[in-house]
Formats: structure tokens, C-alpha cells, sequence
């Protein structure tokens, strides 16, 4: 496979953007459930820079990591800051630290075993996400929610004239990730 370096670069900016968004949020929080969401998206990511760099041997590495960064990341992510915001920023977990891990898991097992599950999680996080952002006024999320949106709407196959689409999915995707992180931290 020839290297795309448009993708490169867009996975790159996205993937130091998950960067970024940890480093803030740890800073902050020094609390690993909050990031987790970040670190599925930022390491599919990185593995679709090497990917279109022309190192196919990582072509299924990515495809997994990415579903999983779909169907889990974001929306553990959108969940975990709706349930942040509704409290106020005083409890950072969903359920508690302990619970948290069971349901991340069985997250990741419904994606593995379950096309549906995959295709209800963000639309249903989504909601809640918008819910609590605007019972909170919380106009970060709300950019973040607009984004993630139009990044679904583009989506990642295909071109736009000479832009590959995915490269204007991560960009897009790139900004939400930053308003969730910052929608975040003005919460905790």
C-alpha cells in the first residue's frame, strides 16, 4: 500500500490532540477513567498513522482499534461527561471505580459480539451528552457534540474533490475531542 499522506497527518493531529486531552485532563484530575475514552481514539489513531505511512502489516490492528474507539471510546467518553455534569463534577466515575471497569468490559464485549450494540451506543450517549450539556449550559460539549456530528456526516471513505474524507473526519473529529476535553475540565 502507497503512503497517504494527507491521512498521516490528519491521524497524527488527532492523535496528539488525545495526547493533549490526557496530559490536561490528568493534570487536572489525575484520574484514569476520565481519559479513557481519549486513549481508545488516540491509539487507533496512531496505528493509522503507520498504517498510511505504508506499514500494512498494522491494517487489522487499526480496523479493531478503531471500531473499538467507535463503539466504545466515544461513547464512554460522551456517557462518563454527562454523568460528570449531572453531578456536578463531583463524582468523576459512572458507577464507581470498581463498577466502571466491569462496564467498560462488557462495553467492549458488546462490540466485539454485537453489531447493534455498536450502532445504538453513540446515538443513545449522544442524547444524554446533549442533555446534560444543555441542562448545564455547558457550550463546550455542545461544539463537541456539533462536531462529532459533522464528523459523521462526512464520514471516513470516499473524496470530496481532491480531500479524502477521512482526513476532514479526523479534523473534525480532532475539534470535538478538544471541546469534550474542555467542556471537561470547566466541569471538574
Amino acid at each position: 500500500m502507497a503512503a497517504q499522506i494527507t491521512t498521516v497527518v490528519s491521524d497524527l493531529i488527532l492523535s496528539l490532540t488525545c495526547l493533549l486531552c490526557c496530559y490536561e485532563i490528568f493534570l487536572e484530575k489525575e484520574d484514569v477513567f476520565v481519559i479513557y475514552g481519549f486513549i481508545l481514539v488516540g491509539l487507533a489513531s496512531a496505528a493509522g498513522v503507520f498504517r498510511f505511512g505504508g506499514c500494512d502489516s498494522v491494517r487489522d490492528l487499526h480496523s479493531t482499534l478503531s471500531t473499538h474507539a467507535a463503539a466504545v471510546g466515544l461513547p464512554w467518553l460522551m456517557l462518563l461527561s454527562a454523568s460528570i455534569q449531572l453531578n456536578q463534577g463531583l463524582k468523576l466515575s459512572l458507577v464507581s471505580p470498581g463498577w466502571d471497569i466491569i462496564v467498560i468490559l462488557g462495553m467492549h464485549v458488546c462490540t466485539i459480539q454485537y453489531d447493534h450494540t455498536r450502532q445504538m451506543l453513540v446515538p443513545a450517549t449522544l442524547l444524554g451528552l446533549l442533555y446534560a450539556a444543555i441542562v448545564n449550559k455547558n457550550h463546550f460539549h455542545l461544539v463537541g457534540l456539533g462536531l462529532l456530528a459533522l464528523s459523521g456526516l462526512i464520514g471516513p471513505s470516499g473524496k470530496i474533490g481532491p480531500v479524502h474524507r477521512v482526513d476532514l473526519f479526523h479534523f473534525a473529529l480532532s475539534g470535538a475531542l478538544y471541546a469534550f476535553k474542555t467542556g471537561l475540565i470547566h466541569v471538574i
